[in-house]
C-alpha cells in the first residue's frame, strides 16, 4: 500500500454549517464567587461567577493563599485559569509564563531536568515580557523554584501546592499574589470530556455570542495525520518525512499551547521550549515572520548581544547557533500560500503541525517537501480571536 492518507477533500468543512443545539432564549445561572480588584482596567469594576449547574469551579477550586496589592485582578484570574488550562495537557512537569492572558513563555520538562530548569527555561524564552508575569505550573512549587521565582518581578504564582520552605521564600516578596488550585486533571480539555458550560462572550453591539467551549480532538500522536495526501489534476501530493520522535513531542507541544494564543497565532518549540510565539496577526505570513524574528531576538538577548530591536534580527549572525534550526512550527489555522513554508524552511525549522484544509495544500505539501520539513495535519482549527 502507498503512502499517504488522502485529506483531500477536507477543505469542505470550512464550507459547511454545523447545526447547533442551543435554544431561542438560553438562560445561564451565574453565581458569584468574588469581587476583583478591578476589571481589565482600574475604571471597571468587576466580579469573579462560575457556572450553575456544573461542580468544575468548585473541583478546581482556584483560591488565594496569599494576597498583594489589594487582591486578584480580572488580568490575574484570566492568566490563572488561562495558564492552567495549558499546563493541564500535559502529565510531565510543565510551566507556563503568562502575561496578559497569552503565553509568553513554556517549559516542559525535557531530559529529566528539575522544576526549577523548567521554569527558567520558560522564563527566559522571553524574560522581557515575563516582568510581572503569573507563573503556572502543574507540579508543587519547590524552595529551588521559589528562589528563580523570587529571583526577578513577578505578579503571581499558582500551583497545586507549596512544598516546604518555598511558601516562606516566597512570602518574602511582599506583593507578590499566591494561588492554589486543585484536579487541574478534570478540566475539560479533550473532545469527550464531560463540559457543561459555555463559551460566552460580550459584544458591543448588545449581543452576546454562546458557543460551545473548544475541546482539542488532538490527544496524541495517533491523532495527528504524518502523511497527508492531496489529490490534485490527476496527481498525487503527500509529505515525504515522517516527523522523528522528538519532532513529534515537540509538535504535540506547540499544538497544545497554540490553544492559549490568539489568531492568527503561531508557536515554535525546541525540546520542550517555547522559542517564540507570534500572536494576534492580522495575516498568517505576518505571524510566521513575527515569530521568527522574535526567536532570533530573545536567543540574542539570551546570549547577551547587542541589538536594535527597530531593526528586526539583522544581528543575528552573531549568535553562536541558530535557535531555529531543527524546530518545530505550529500554526492555528491553514497556511493559504507557500510564503510561510518557505520562510520557516530557510531558517531552519524542521517540521509543522496545521489544520490543512487551503485550496493550495498540494502546493504547501510540495513546498515542505522541498525543504525536507515533516508537516502534520490536525484536521481541526484552533482559531482564538479574544
Amino acid at each position: 500500500m502507498g503512502r499517504g492518507t488522502d485529506v483531500t477533500d477536507f477543505k469542505r468543512v470550512y464550507r459547511t454549517a454545523v447545526a447547533d443545539e442551543f435554544p431561542d432564549q438560553l438562560n445561564i445561572g451565574l453565581l458569584k464567587q468574588s469581587s476583583l480588584r478591578y476589571g481589565e482596567n482600574p475604571n471597571q469594576p468587576a466580579a469573579m461567577y462560575s457556572f450553575a449547574g456544573t461542580d468544575l469551579s468548585e473541583l478546581t477550586n482556584v483560591r488565594l493563599v496569599k494576597g498583594g496589592k489589594g487582591g486578584v485582578s480580572a488580568t490575574n484570574s484570566m492568566d490563572v485559569t488561562k495558564g492552567m488550562h495549558l499546563v493541564g495537557f500535559f502529565s510531565d512537569p510543565a510551566v507556563a509564563v503568562m502575561k496578559h492572558a497569552l503565553p509568553s513563555g513554556f517549559a516542559r520538562q525535557h531530559a529529566g531536568n528539575a522544576l526549577d530548569d523548567i521554569y527558567v527555561k520558560a522564563r527566559d524564552a522571553d524574560s522581557r515580557s515575563a516582568f510581572g508575569s503569573i507563573v503556572v505550573s502543574n507540579r508543587p512549587i519547590d524552595k529551588a523554584t521559589a528562589e528563580a521565582i523570587a529571583s526577578t518581578f513577578v505578579e503571581g504564582v499558582a500551583a497545586p501546592s507549596y512544598e516546604e520552605g518555598a511558601m516562606g521564600i516566597l512570602e518574602k516578596k511582599a506583593d507578590l499574589r499566591l494561588m492554589e488550585f486543585s484536579n487541574l486533571d478534570r478540566m475539560p480539555r479533550f473532545a469527550g470530556d464531560k463540559d457543561s458550560s459555555y463559551d460566552v462572550r460580550s459584544l458591543p453591539s448588545g449581543r452576546v455570542l454562546v458557543q460551545a467551549n473548544y475541546l482539542c480532538s488532538v490527544k496524541g500522536k495517533e491523532d495527528l495525520i504524518t502523511d497527508p495526501l492531496i489529490k490534485r489534476d490527476s496527481l498525487d501530493y503527500v509529505v515525504a518525512r515522517d516527523p522523528n520522535n522528538r519532532e513529534m513531542k515537540d509538535l504535540l507541544t506547540a499544538w497544545w499551547i497554540n490553544l492559549g494564543v490568539r489568531s492568527n497565532g503561531i508557536v515554535i518549540v525546541k525540546d520542550g521550549v517555547t522559542i517564540a510565539v507570534g500572536s494576534g496577526q492580522q495575516e498568517r505570513v505576518g505571524a510566521v515572520e513575527q515569530a521568527i524574528v522574535k526567536a532570533y531576538q530573545k536567543a540574542m538577548a539570551r546570549e547577551g548581544i547587542d541589538f536594535d530591536p527597530i531593526d528586526g534580527a539583522v544581528n543575528r549572525k552573531l549568535l553562536k547557533f541558530n535557535p531555529l534550526e531543527e524546530a518545530v512550527l505550529s500554526s492555528d489555522a491553514f497556511f493559504p500560500n507557500i510564503d510561510s513554508i518557505k520562510i520557516a524552511g530557510a531558517q531552519g525549522i524542521s517540521a509543522i503541525v496545521q489544520p490543512g484544509g487551503s485550496i493550495k495544500d498540494h502546493e504547501i505539501i510540495d513546498a515542505a517537501n522541498e525543504y525536507n520539513m515533516a508537516m502534520a495535519f490536525t484536521r481541526e482549527r484552533c482559531f482564538a480571536h479574544f
